[in-house]
């Protein structure tokens, strides 16, 4: 068996991140020992408001933004950047869920112009030197943005993942009480997207044991809250799930996600299936495939035993058998209010090939995936789940 691969040189340290529940009560204190003179705030107006700053949009010290969409277009993130050219901000501020965070990191680093913001998107030109620090503030506990140096982006058709050093925040504040005004659809897809980035980054071919251990944990804490369909809201509850977001995260942060994730996207940008139940529907047939096919079409260079060894660990953590897990990802969406069936949500047989194709064609997230994935095979497993 082979050994675990490095962690990228390149990447970050580790994010500082405050937490605790009345945390974010403390931002305008952070805010003010940062020296910051001018504040690009990436927000919603009504979420600045439910989380206590409302004083900050009448402030000429503070400047919003807030033309972004839910899987934000690249169209929104080159206004912010133009807003981030006029106001010369010392400090960026992104608070809100994933879209939000993700928003926040490429406002702060990406050029205004569309060509040379492609080029640092697609063909691996150097982002701008950042505006000033990056305080990231999640209102809801899943995507783990807040501790990753990645955000994702829309061009049309074509999904790019900004992924480079100047993304990692220079600090987190997490504070599980601002989880409490969630409606309850999006408190459990965010849970799944923690749920998937935890079981994908176990088995990730970037995987280490550091990262496996952070994605073990995240995992324990998941499983219990999402059994019930997150029904609990509970001030431990959310403790709960927030600390799995950051563990989830930051395993995510050293391996990246595999293919649940390269086959969701088109799911969610098609199809309006929230980014986490559209993980969880397609971690169902990925892990039954992952299972069938690790000891024939192992991609992994640490060798089947070792993928295995992670597909058990998962059924571990859910206390089934390897077997029986794909069925009890199935339950999860169905406790949750979600059918487990792709065709629920508009995906038919006539489309099943171009779905095929755009998941496979997220080359970076599908080649991480420790088992080879043919097309054909992809295309007969989906179908079981369709």
């Amino acid at each position: 068996m082979g050994a675990d691969p490095a962690v990228s040189p390149d990447a970050p340290g580790g994010v500082e991140v405050v937490f605790g529940a009345g945390a974010v009560r403390g931002l305008d204190t952070l805010v003010d020992s940062a020296g910051a003179r001018r504040v690009l705030v990436v927000a919603t107006e009504g979420g600045l408001r439910r989380a206590g700053f409302g004083h900050w949009l009448g402030s000429p010290r503070h400047h919003l933004f807030s033309g972004f969409r839910p899987n934000p277009a690249l169209d929104d993130v080159l206004a912010g950047c133009a807003l981030r050219d006029r106001v010369e901000p010392d400090l960026v501020v992104g608070l809100g869920g994933g879209s939000a965070m993700d928003v926040a990191k490429m406002v702060r680093a990406l050029p205004a112009d569309p060509a040379a913001a492609r080029a640092c998107l697609g063909a691996g030109a150097d982002p701008l030197p950042v505006a000033g620090d990056l305080v990231l503030v999640p209102t809801t506990s899943g995507t783990g943005s807040e501790v990753t140096q990645f955000a994702t982006v829309f061009d049309g058709e074509r999904k790019f993942s900004f992924d480079h050093p100047s993304a990692a925040a220079t600090r987190s504040v997490v504070d599980p009480e601002l989880a409490a005004t969630c409606p309850a659809e999006v408190t459990t897809s965010c849970a799944m997207d923690a749920l998937c980035h935890a079981v994908e980054s176990l088995w990730a071919r970037r995987s280490v044991a550091g990262s496996r251990a952070d994605a073990l944990r995240a995992l324990d804490a998941l499983t219990g809250p999402l059994g019930d369909g997150v029904k609990d809201t509970s001030p431990a509850v959310r403790e709960r799930l927030a600390r799995a977001a950051i563990d989830a995260g930051r395993a995510i942060n050293v391996t990246r996600t595999t293919a649940a994730h390269a086959f969701a996207y088109r799911l969610t940008s098609h199809y309006g299936v929230p980014h986490g139940v559209a993980c969880l529907l397609n971690l169902q047939w990925l892990f039954a495939y992952n299972t069938e096919r690790y000891g024939s079409h192992c991609e992994d260079d640490r060798g089947p035993a070792h993928v295995r060894a992670q597909l058990d660990a998962v059924a571990a953590a859910f206390g089934r058998d390897v077997a029986d897990v794909p069925a009890g990802l199935g339950e999860l969406l169905t406790q949750s209010g979600w059918s487990p069936r792709l065709s629920d949500y508009g995906l038919s047989e006539r489309e099943l090939p171009d779905y095929v194709a755009a998941g496979l064609g997220s080359t970076a997230r599908a080649a991480n995936n420790p088992v080879r994935l043919d097309e054909s095979l992809v295309l007969r497993a989906l179908r079981a789940v369709r």
